[in-house]
C-alpha cells in the first residue's frame, strides 16, 4: 500500500484493502483488541438496556461478541468497510444469537431512516484524521437517551516503536492516534456529554521484535514507509535491533506498551 493512513483522501478504501488482506489472521493476532472490547462494554451504564445497536468497524467480531454477551437480545447491526472481514466474522460465528452483517464506512456512517440506542466501535477511530466529523455522524444516528461507546489508540501509542521510526534513518511521521484530550474535545463539540473517559496502558510481551512486527502484519495494522516502498533488509535489521535494545522484556523478548482510551457518552 502506498497511501499513508493519515491521508485517506488519496484512496478512500485503503482500509478495506489493508484489513481485508488480514481477515484470515486478524482474530488470532489481536488479543489486546479482544481485551479492549471487554473493557469498553464495561462502561455501559448498568440500567441501560438498548434495543437496537450499530457497531462500526466490527472486524472479526471481538466487540460484537462482547456486546451480545453483555446485552442478550440486542438487535445488533455489525458493520465493516471490508467485505472480507465481514465474511470471516460471519463464517466463524458460533452463537445462536447473531447480528445483522452489513458493509458500511465507519468514517462517516449513514443509514437513512435508522436510529439506534447504541453506537459502538472498538480500536477503529485512530485511523480517522477527522475525529470530529466521525462523532458528528454518529450523533445523527443516536436517538434521545442513547449511548456512544468508542475505544481508540492515543497519539503516544507504541512509544517504543515510535521512538525508533521517528528518528533517522527512518524519520517516519507519527503513527495514527488521538489523545484523550482530543477525543474529549471532539466528542463535546459534536454534541456528546461524556459519561466516562478512561485511558489504559497495556504492556504486552512478544517473543522477539520480529514476532511483534508479524503481529502487526497479521492484524493489518502495519505501517508502510512514507514513500510506499518495502523496507530494505538493512532497514529491517536496524528496526529489529532497535526493538531488541529499546524494548527488552524481562526474561527475553520485547515489551511493547499499548495505550488505548475508552469513551462513553450521551447526546447533550
Amino acid at each position: 500500500m502506498n497511501e499513508r493512513p493519515e491521508d485517506p483522501a488519496r484512496h478512500p478504501d485503503w482500509r478495506a484493502t489493508r484489513f481485508g488482506r488480514a481477515a484470515a489472521t486478524y482474530h488470532g493476532t489481536t488479543p489486546v483488541q479482544k481485551e479492549m472490547a471487554t473493557l469498553l462494554v464495561s462502561l455501559l451504564p448498568d440500567d441501560f438496556r438498548p434495543r437496537a445497536a450499530l457497531e462500526l468497524g466490527c472486524g472479526t467480531g471481538h466487540l460484537t461478541r462482547a456486546l451480545l454477551e453483555a446485552r442478550p437480545g440486542l438487535d445488533l447491526w455489525a458493520t465493516d468497510l471490508s467485505e472480507a472481514m465481514l465474511d470471516r466474522a460471519r463464517s466463524s460465528w458460533d452463537r445462536a444469537e447473531a447480528p445483522r452483517w452489513q458493509v458500511l464506512d465507519g468514517r462517516a456512517p449513514e443509514l437513512a431512516g435508522r436510529s439506534f440506542d447504541l453506537v459502538a466501535s472498538g480500536a477503529m477511530v485512530q485511523w480517522f484524521p477527522d475525529l470530529g466529523a466521525h462523532f458528528q455522524a454518529c450523533r445523527k444516528l443516536v436517538g434521545p437517551g442513547g449511548v456512544l461507546l468508542v475505544s481508540g489508540f492515543s497519539d503516544d501509542h507504541f512509544p517504543e516503536l515510535e521512538a525508533i521510526l521517528g528518528a533517522p534513518p527512518f524519520s517516519y511521521p507519527p503513527g495514527p492516534g488521538h489523545s484523550r484530550d482530543r477525543a474529549a474535545e471532539a466528542a463535546t463539540a459534536a454534541g456528546w456529554e461524556i459519561l466516562s473517559l478512561q485511558t489504559r496502558e497495556i504492556p504486552w510481551t512478544y517473543p522477539s521484535g520480529a514476532a511483534f512486527l508479524e503481529h502487526l502484519r497479521g492484524s493489518g495494522a502495519n505501517r508502510p514507509p512514507p514513500d510506499g516502498r518495502k523496507l530494505t533488509r538493512s532497514a529491517l535489521r536496524l528496526l529489529l535491533e532497535g526493538l531488541e535494545s529499546k524494548a527488552p522484556a524481562e526474561g527475553g523478548g520485547v515489551r511493547i506498551r499499548w495505550r488505548p482510551w475508552f469513551l462513553a457518552a450521551r447526546p447533550t
